[in-house]
């Protein structure tokens, strides 16, 4: 058991009572004046240095693990929202498709909702006022196809509860999990916000969070155009889904004992958290929760802003008379938000128990040796003054064996604090100065085991990235990258490059000539980026390769690649491809399109135009799909460019698309170029518009 200091203290001084202690005395008064004052200092500055290196590290370990744990939920939500958007492209796929090809589905009419079928998922129609059943026939009876789809999803779908398109001629199919008999009639789809929203953003659309009328709580639709092939607008696909999910994956993240998360619109109002149960909804059934960024908080506001703006971080603010931490990440599929909140003091809450313990343990010691040294000066001063010389040694002597041991702690404090974590002190005192350097020590060795833990992780991430590299080195020696690859040949050249937005991506391209005559090319874009696409775009390239070179058409590459693409398409994953085969001989041109941008067409001496093709329905999509071929003839000095949506889809910090009208005019401003000068500037003008924006998709071009 250790010794109390102040018995030390007591014993000498008893030893020396019977020695006079006049001079000595007050000498070594003014020793262990100083020795307390030496003490309580090096005990302060160590317990105020710890403290604060302990409350600082604590505080950037709250806000990493707030930062992962907010993206975490905020890709679970997105992984629920892409599965709602992923069904509505592809039933409006579908309805483009049965417009823009109507030979080849049969005649499939539907009816209204008959009596008997409230509340089961039984496609109908209904109609506009004043649109009669026989004057929608025709489009009715071709429209009808897509009702299986309709019907499937919502059956699969957890958390949909309707799907639909509805026609400018007036008519509207739909699967409705509570369909019921009354007002069969009397609904013009167009004037709802689905039909609008998707109208007016020709592109997707996703409506504001509201309450649904048949009491299925806060949900939400996605909308998507559909067009015919001269550009008119034929239809609107939609999907109605309620948010259980996502409102769960909100309610339902906890960090500490009293955080919380919420979801936040792009309009900046909170539309889920788990304070409210109840909504509160504008006319139109729209959910308005509290609006964050016209609050009178102006530092909730500035957070809020940024949230809409989809930025991602984690800033300290005051929010309900108490200070947080504020985490946020965007969702990639919407422009909502998803926020995690958490009390200052309930995360620092350890730092600050271990702080009051550090301070708590230096009061007690600089107390008990200042009733030490208030005792030994009532004693000093009845010693006999003939012993000063004998006193003042032993005085001097006792008060150097106190001071060493907190030397080489403040030495040893020193050494750590520079960052030598090896170090370890050695004190042997027997009293309360070895028990702190023991807990320093202990500190310490603690210390280092996190930074042991923290060289780790650093390892893995550089094994990650170092196994990417390689998977980047393999794809890209999958594609063609000798240019040119026939250096002997005079009547053709082809230069193109693929720059994928990750460190492997779903771009690819291809040429390779069949019996000597028929050169191929291939431009594709698998869905998703990363590894996932990667993996499928081999898949994807090798089976178009493989039933080039046995000889199909290149309709029938198409159709036989999809339906192996098909099988077992567990992830849902789809290819959009351009193929075109090209008789160097007679310079006919056979091509077939899967869903992809239109190639640009140069005649000799002439300006670059789009080709005018129709194309048709992705890769891996559905099974059975049948493709158009077409064909021209290829004259020399003709040129052909083709490429990906990372093209016209590149984005500038003012979210603004490249697009085709301007792409359009980037390649007549480079003609006369070479092949490789063309797509070197290409990418340069790419660069340029983007002023260094973030490339967002894979770039791959083929001239």
């Amino acid at each position: 058991m250790f010794r109390k200091l102040r018995h030390k203290i007591l014993a000498v001084i008893l030893f020396m009572s019977i020695i006079p202690l006049v001079v000595v005395g007050v000498l070594a008064l003014l020793s262990m004046n100083a020795m307390r004052n030496t003490t309580s200092e090096v005990t302060k500055e160590m317990g105020d240095t710890s403290a604060s290196q302990i409350k600082t590290a604590l505080v950037d370990q709250i806000k990493g693990e707030m930062l992962t744990l907010v993206t975490n939920r905020a890709a679970l939500a997105d992984e629920k929202l892409k599965e709602i958007q992923f069904h509505t492209l592809i039933v409006a796929d579908y309805a483009e498709n049965l417009y823009n090809n109507p030979e080849n589905y049969k005649s499939r009419p539907l009816n209204y909702l008959q009596p008997g079928q409230e509340g089961m998922t039984v496609p109908h129609i209904r109609t506009a006022s004043g649109i009669s059943y026989e004057s929608i026939y025709n489009e009715l009876s071709l429209l009808g196809n897509v009702s299986d789809a309709l019907r499937e999803y919502l059956v699969t779908g957890v958390s949909v509860t309707a799907s639909y398109i509805g026609t400018e001629s007036g008519f509207f199919i739909t699967v409705d999990k509570g369909a019921s008999g009354p007002n069969r009639k009397d609904y013009d789809a167009r004037t709802r916000s689905w039909y609008a929203g998707a109208k007016a953003a020709k592109g997707l659309f996703w409506t504001d969070i509201f309450t649904d009328s048949s009491g299925r709580g806060a949900s939400v639709s996605c909308a998507v155009p559909v067009y015919a092939s001269d550009g008119t607008l034929k239809a609107v696909a939609g999907t109605g889904a309620e948010l259980s999910t996502i409102s769960e994956i909100v309610k339902f993240t906890k960090i500490g004992e009293t955080g919380y998360a919420f979801l936040l619109n792009d309009k900046g109002h909170v539309v889920i958290t788990p304070k409210t149960d109840e909504f509160v909804t504008d006319d139109k059934g729209n959910i308005i929760g509290e609006d964050y960024i016209n609050n009178s908080n102006a530092a909730l506001s500035s957070i809020a802003r940024q949230m809409v703006a989809k930025e991602h971080g984690v800033q300290e603010l005051e929010l309900d008379g108490q200070a947080v931490f504020l985490a946020f990440c965007p969702l990639e599929v919407t422009d909502w938000s998803i926020g995690l909140v958490m009390p200052y003091d309930e995360a620092i809450a350890p730092a600050v128990s271990m702080e009051s313990s550090i301070i708590e343990l230096s009061d007690v010691t600089v107390a008990e040796m200042g009733e030490s040294i208030g005792k030994a000066v009532l004693v000093l001063t009845l010693i006999i003054p003939i012993c000063v010389l004998i006193a003042a040694i032993l005085s001097f002597s006792f008060s150097g064996g106190i001071v060493k041991p907190i030397l080489t702690l403040t030495k040893g404090v020193g050494i750590i604090a520079a960052g030598n974590l090896d170090y370890e002190m050695s004190i042997r005192t027997g009293d309360e100065l070895e028990i702190l350097g023991n807990s320093v020590n202990i500190m310490s060795r603690s210390l280092k085991d996190y930074m042991t833990n923290l060289t780790k992780v650093t390892a893995d991430k550089e094994r990650i990235a170092t196994e990417l590299n390689v998977a980047t080195q393999i794809q890209n020696s999958m594609l063609p990258r000798i240019f040119p690859p026939w250096p002997t040949r005079t009547d053709l050249d082809i230069f193109a490059t693929m720059l994928p937005a990750k460190e492997v991506g779903g771009d690819f391209y291809d040429f390779f000539i069949v019996d000597d005559r028929y050169l191929f090319v291939v431009m594709a874009d698998v869905s998703g980026k990363g590894v996932p696409a990667a993996l499928f775009m081999v898949i994807a390239k090798t089976l178009i390769k493989n039933n080039a070179q046995a000889g199909l058409e290149p309709k029938d590459v198409l159709e036989a690649s999809n339906d192996i693409l098909c099988e077992s398409n567990d992830a849902d994953m789809f290819v959009t491809c351009f193929l075109g085969r090209l008789d160097v001989i007679t310079g006919e041109f056979v091509y077939a399109n899967a869903g992809h941008n239109q190639p640009l067409l140069r005649r000799a001496g002439t300006e670059w135009k789009y080709m005018q093709s129709k194309p048709g329905f992705v890769l891996a999509g559905m099974e059975g799909m049948v493709y158009k071929q077409s064909s021209m003839t290829l004259n020399q000095g003709d040129e052909l460019y083709m490429y990906t949506d990372g093209v016209t889809e590149a984005v500038n910090p003012k979210l603004e698309l490249y697009g085709e009208s301007r792409l359009l005019n980037s390649v007549n401003s480079l003609k006369g170029k070479t092949l490789k000068e063309f797509v070197v500037s290409m990418k340069k003008k790419i660069d340029t518009f983007a002023e260094g924006a973030e490339q967002a998709d894979d770039i791959t071009m083929l001239i």
